[in-house]
């Protein structure tokens, strides 16, 4: 399912974090991505981990902080779908983890992209 720019931005949190920065509000919005940036790839394997050891309590830990993350900086679309890996992970559903892995990672890309031509 193709997606457009705003299904995968909250456009008013992205201008809210370029107020944020004042005279700088672009170099502001790069830096909080960039720092998202880093922490992305430890919690999708966190994420990975917890699901191969069936260990659905951190599991939903690690979606949630995946998910408070995006939501800071508009990416609403990945939020959406750490949302469900971490409701599903607490209400002991134990499939279709795979499939919203690798929507998230797809989306991820997608959302990437569209913040670069911000």
């Amino acid at each position: 399912m193709p997606f457009l720019k705003e299904d995968l931005l909250d456009l008013n949190i992205i201008q809210g974090l370029k107020e944020l920065g004042g005279d700088d509000g672009n170099e502001f919005l790069k830096e909080i991505l960039d720092l998202y940036s880093e922490q992305y790839p430890v919690l999708l394997e966190q994420i990975k981990d917890y699901l191969l050891k069936s260990d659905y309590n951190n599991l939903s830990k690690s979606a949630h902080a995946l998910k408070g993350a995006s939501l800071n900086i508009g990416a609403k679309e990945i939020a959406s779908i750490c949302k469900t890996i971490e409701i599903n992970a607490k209400s002991d559903v134990f499939d279709g983890y795979e499939e919203l892995i690798s929507s998230l990672e797809s989306v991820h890309s997608l959302t990437f992209i569209e913040f670069n031509k911000l």
